[in-house]
């Protein structure tokens, strides 16, 4: 009895010096047990979550996912990692506790002994990590696919807006989004997300002519300055661009993970133009493309 209270507290002191949630799930996901000391996220007491399955706190893609790590850490006995996007506009029970901004959160089970079969959960604010890992802006090119960033693009296109400009030539910029990658990377890893972003930029790169210039802009996309190239012809581009992704496919699990993509192509539309300007207005046909189901082109002049 002596040990089994020696080794109590030394468990309470340990979770009282964590500053991550941790957590037990049963086997149907059910919480057991939990632990918030100084959490960013707003959990509610303790008491709140006790009883609580993962289905009442989460959306069910959410829900799924976090259960199917669950099943996979007690099935193979081993540590299971995921990253996952906490947005409360799609979380209703921490909107309701007050979260007001989106966290991303790294998500780690690993299985625990007793009894019944469960596992520890715990759960780490990364969203500072994710930023810096993933802020390019003070270099010239992307580290996931090599490719020219955005910071390196705006100049080549206000040259390119000034040369047309001064010899009476046109040019377009065409935007380029994953559809839904946000979600692929939550429910397939990552991994996934990165193996479609290098197999579009490779694809991307041989569908160019050598004049065009490729960039990766954002988390999920890619520009073509397209010079010498009317707003007809940006459409046709998009075109080539789509069919393109139709054949495209990143491998997981034994199987192929398709992917399309949305496209906003805006075109110069005269001596009052800039580089911000056109930006903007392709940024804009691009996210109505989105906004209509995406696997969509829009332009715009």
């Amino acid at each position: 009895m002596k040990n089994a209270n020696l080794l109590q507290s030394r468990i309470d002191a340990l979770l009282n010096v964590l500053s991550e949630d941790v957590l037990i799930l049963s086997q149907q996901g059910t919480i057991i047990f939990s632990s918030h000391n100084e959490s960013p996220i707003p959990w509610g007491g303790a008491d709140e979550l006790a009883g609580k399955n993962l289905y009442d706190i989460f959306p069910e893609d959410i829900a799924s996912m976090l259960q199917g790590m669950v099943d996979k850490s007690l099935s193979l006995n081993q540590l299971m990692v995921n990253e996952v996007l906490f947005d409360p506009t799609e979380i209703v029970y921490l909107q309701q506790k007050g979260m007001v901004e989106s966290c991303w959160v790294e998500v780690r089970m690993a299985p625990s002994a007793g009894d019944e079969p469960s596992v520890v959960c715990r759960i780490e604010d990364i969203s500072r990590r994710k930023m810096v890992q993933r802020d390019t802006s003070h270099i010239q090119r992307d580290l996931l696919t090599g490719m020219y960033n955005r910071r390196a693009l705006m100049p080549v296109l206000a040259q390119s807006i000034a040369q047309a400009l001064r010899y009476d030539w046109i040019c377009s910029l065409m935007l380029i989004n994953v559809d839904s990658l946000r979600l692929i990377n939550e429910q397939r890893g990552w991994d996934v997300g990165d193996q479609i972003l290098k197999r579009l930029a490779e694809s991307l790169n041989s569908l160019k002519r050598t004049a065009d210039f490729l960039a990766r802009v954002g988390e999920d996309g890619f520009a073509i300055l397209l010079p010498e190239t009317n707003a007809e012809q940006g459409i046709l581009a998009a075109k080539r661009v789509r069919s393109m992704v139709s054949d495209l496919s990143a491998p997981h699990s034994g199987t192929d993970i398709h992917f399309t993509v949305s496209i906003g192509v805006a075109t110069l539309s005269g001596e009052e133009d800039s580089a911000e300007a056109m930006y903007s207005r392709a940024e804009a046909c691009l996210q109505l493309s989105k906004q209509q189901g995406g696997n969509r082109i829009s332009g715009s002049e």
